[in-house]
């Protein structure tokens, strides 16, 4: 019973406060995070149901703190990337990109590709690392760019070593846009890339690129990211490192990296 009176007090406090003009804010907020051509004034305030003159107010405050902008000749308004930055700051993604970065470039420099480091968030994979290959040609991933947990090689890596409970979670969460798995997908997916170590996959998104992933597990043997090298064959590279040896090397970083984050 004192349980349940607890639950109640909190429930009942939770609901007692309110704060409109910070609900509008993290409206705005939200709503830009899911339009990456922006939406202008009139649109939002449309969305949510407010007045322009409300919006305008609001949408000030977050340009002149940066959390917005203007799309180049255009009305719309578009996310900067401070929250991203913001959320680098998080001890946990603080860690994970001190260990990866020097590795990272190691890595970049020994196999002249580029690779990306990624975690799962909400359904889906994020970067949150990225070295460029040191050639004059380079596929490069954006920070903060979302990877479908289905369809790339990292979200491959990230669900085949979660426990159970957590890949269900993940899965769970998968937005509503992407692709759901089809029946006994996961099963054989799982089994596929834990039984070889890693995930090793013809790109979805780029047209002859192979993908290699391996996994990053922190000092408790949980899955924390995923290190991916997007591979890029050249026909007129000497110097080329052929995938076979590419494998290796990214093992060897990521057994690194997950060294530097405690895991035995």
């Amino acid at each position: 019973m004192a349980g349940s009176r607890k639950d109640r007090s909190a429930a009942s406090r939770r609901k007692q406060y309110s704060a409109p003009a910070l609900e509008k804010g993290l409206d705005i907020l939200e709503l830009l995070a899911g339009e990456a051509q922006g939406l202008n004034i009139s649109e939002l305030a449309k969305r949510m149901g407010r007045s322009v003159g409300e919006v305008f107010r609001m949408m000030a405050v977050l340009e002149q703190r940066e959390y917005i902008q203007l799309r180049d000749d255009s009305d719309a308004y578009v996310l900067t990337l401070k929250m991203f930055a913001l959320s680098h700051r998080i001890s946990p993604i603080s860690r994970l990109s001190a260990a990866a970065v020097p590795v990272m470039r190691q890595l970049a420099c020994d196999t002249r590709q580029s690779c990306h480091v990624v975690i799962h968030y909400e359904g889906q994979g994020h970067v949150v690392a990225q070295e460029d290959a040191p050639t004059d040609r380079i596929l490069s991933v954006r920070l903060g760019a979302e990877a479908p947990l289905l369809d790339t090689c990292s979200g491959h890596v990230l669900l085949a070593f979660a426990d159970d409970v957590e890949r269900q979670r993940m899965l769970d969460k998968i937005p509503g846009s992407h692709r759901r798995p089809a029946e006994g997908e996961i099963d054989k997916l799982v089994r596929r890339v834990r039984k070889r170590g890693y995930e090793i996959v013809r790109s979805a998104q780029v047209r002859g690129v192979q993908d290699i992933g391996y996994p990053i597990f922190d000092r408790t043997g949980q899955v924390i990211a995923a290190l991916a090298v997007p591979y890029l064959a050249y026909l007129d590279d000497d110097d080329a490192v052929s995938l076979d040896d590419v494998g290796p090397l990214t093992a060897e970083a990521a057994h690194r990296i997950s060294a530097a984050l405690g895991k035995v």
